[in-house]
């Protein structure tokens, strides 16, 4: 299991390529902490997106609140954040900096800040990569994925070694042992915070 070097704080960030379980793995962090079996539920902040292949070859990406049930572009939550076809076709700059920064500024002491996922297409959203910053500096436990590139993009290798942050190279044969491992270190820090516990 490859993790960064840093100090281990509360906040964590995976990295890996397309289909290695990244989302899965923080759905599954997400439905332990709004229906834990012996505590009281954990409030979900931040944002999911979610990436739908279109009849014409288009792939249309939108964000939405994390844990949202009705997560397509038919839910009003939704927002589009912009559309891929082998390349970048266009981006909603406006949906990260409106949006986007609103549902990472909504996350409130006690609960978990999810970003599912951080990637190349906000490269011009200085607000919304602003709000980012602020959030990794801060103290609410943050669960957050960023693109895998094969060249350095600057704000996600900040992401990625900011010095609050524990860093997970994820693999399909790592999952598993990565989620137990961020599962006590997200609930541990949330529960001490609140009612000096630990799972």
């Amino acid at each position: 299991m490859k993790r960064g070097t840093n100090t281990p704080k509360p906040h964590i960030v995976l990295c890996a390529p397309k289909k290695t379980g990244k989302t899965t793995l923080i759905e599954w962090i997400m439905k332990e902490a709004m229906t834990p079996a012996a505590e009281p539920p954990i409030p979900v902040y931040g944002f999911q997106t979610k990436r739908i292949a279109g009849s014409d070859g288009v792939n249309r990406i939108y964000m939405f609140p994390a844990g949202l049930t009705q997560n397509d572009e038919g839910s009003p939550d939704a927002r589009y954040l912009g559309s891929t076809c082998g390349r970048v076709r266009d981006i909603c700059t406006e949906t990260f900096e409106t949006y986007g920064t609103a549902l990472i500024r909504s996350a409130r002491p006690g609960g978990l800040l999810i970003m599912d996922e951080i990637g190349h297409m906000e490269k011009d959203a200085r607000l919304f990569l602003q709000a980012i910053f602020d959030a990794l500096d801060g103290d609410i436990p943050v669960l957050a994925s960023v693109r895998y590139t094969d060249d350095p993009i600057d704000y996600l290798e900040r992401i990625k070694h900011h010095p609050q942050v524990r860093l997970y190279m994820l693999t399909g044969e790592n999952r598993d042992a990565v989620y137990g491992e961020i599962r006590n270190t997200i609930f541990g820090s949330i529960f001490d915070r609140k009612e000096g516990k630990r799972l």
